[in-house]
């Protein structure tokens, strides 16, 4: 028996075949697929992602808008105020008994003033469209946001309900003091926004 000393040196056997050399296409392609699956991830996230400004624009453009309207409901009452009194005023220079309760104490008196008097109508009726006016005046720059006009026309419409107070017109204080309020709404709406370019 020939002892395994004395053997060669064993060949390679047929079940270790050797590792084969990996072609530069086949490492090209797996190159490929790694930055084709990176930059899918990256395109992924980019477009789940959110721009945090965009994302936040729409609740304060709604709130803006929201805020505009309060100051422009606050401020149109002015405008509501002015014609039910000219309304009143007309209808009490024609003999009529009836008047819208919204409207301005001040034109009453100043015609109940002119009727006592005797001749002053069309004098009271000037000093009443000026009052009118005046409301008329702060109605618009209320609208565009002036807090000014805000604070004069409360002032000056608290004092006209304060005529309605003295004759203990109740209904009459009663719709001044909605008014009042409604206008002050509008008034810290405008706080809170710059004044309406024209």
């Amino acid at each position: 028996m020939q002892s395994d000393a004395n053997r060669g040196p064993a060949g390679p056997s047929v079940f270790n075949r050797p590792p084969q050399p990996r072609s530069a296409a086949t490492v090209a392609s797996g190159h490929t697929t790694t930055r084709g699956a990176s930059s899918g991830f990256d395109g992924g996230a980019a477009t789940r992602g959110t721009d945090p400004g965009v994302a936040g624009a729409g609740p304060t453009d709604e709130a803006r808008a929201a805020l505009e309207g309060q100051r422009r409901s606050g401020g149109q009452w002015f405008f509501w105020i002015a014609a039910l009194s000219l309304v009143n005023t007309i209808v009490a220079f024609t003999g009529q008994e009836w008047r819208f309760i919204i409207g301005l104490g001040i034109t009453e008196l100043v015609h109940g003033i002119a009727e006592q008097s005797g001749g002053a109508g069309v004098k009271a009726g000037l000093v009443g469209l000026v009052v009118i006016g005046v409301f008329a005046f702060l109605g618009q720059r209320a609208v565009q946001g002036y807090g000014w006009a805000f604070v004069v026309g409360m002032v000056l419409y608290g004092l006209d309900g304060a005529i309605f107070l003295l004759v203990q017109d109740w209904v009459g204080v009663g719709f001044h003091a909605f008014a009042l309020t409604m206008m002050a709404r509008g008034y810290l709406a405008a706080r809170q926004l710059p004044p309406a370019r024209v």
